[in-house]
């Protein structure tokens, strides 16, 4: 089944506690991250297709939000950058995979027969 925004709605809002980067987006930004989430999904996982073999909804739901709240550091983190100064602070970026979210790979793990912890 194809995500949609609506389901997507309704998920965050019985869901997810911390939610605010979902509820303030608009409606145009939401389905851009849906999008997103689902082809960037896709592209990981390879054993997943849209016809015979969707990913579960809810991992779609998590990868958006992820996406969402990435902020301009973890952006800049995927071009390499390891440091951001800002006001005399600075803060170090690890280099680490931040592609998919760690709740949607979670989800998809148990789809997969793996524990999630």
């Amino acid at each position: 089944m194809a995500v949609t925004l609506g389901d997507a709605e309704a998920y965050f809002a019985v869901n997810v506690l911390h939610n605010e980067e979902w509820t303030e987006a608009d409606a145009a930004r939401k389905q851009r991250a849906l999008t997103n989430a689902k082809n960037i999904l896709y592209r990981v996982y390879k054993n997943y297709n849209e016809i015979t073999k969707p990913l579960p909804d809810a991992a779609v739901f998590e990868q958006a939000l992820w996406l969402l709240r990435a902020d301009d550091a973890i952006r800049k983190s995927e071009f390499g950058v390891n440091s951001v100064t800002v006001g005399g602070m600075q803060i170090s970026i690890e280099r680490i995979n931040t592609t998919v979210a760690p709740q949607a790979a979670l989800i998809i793990g148990r789809r997969v027969g793996r524990s999630a912890g």
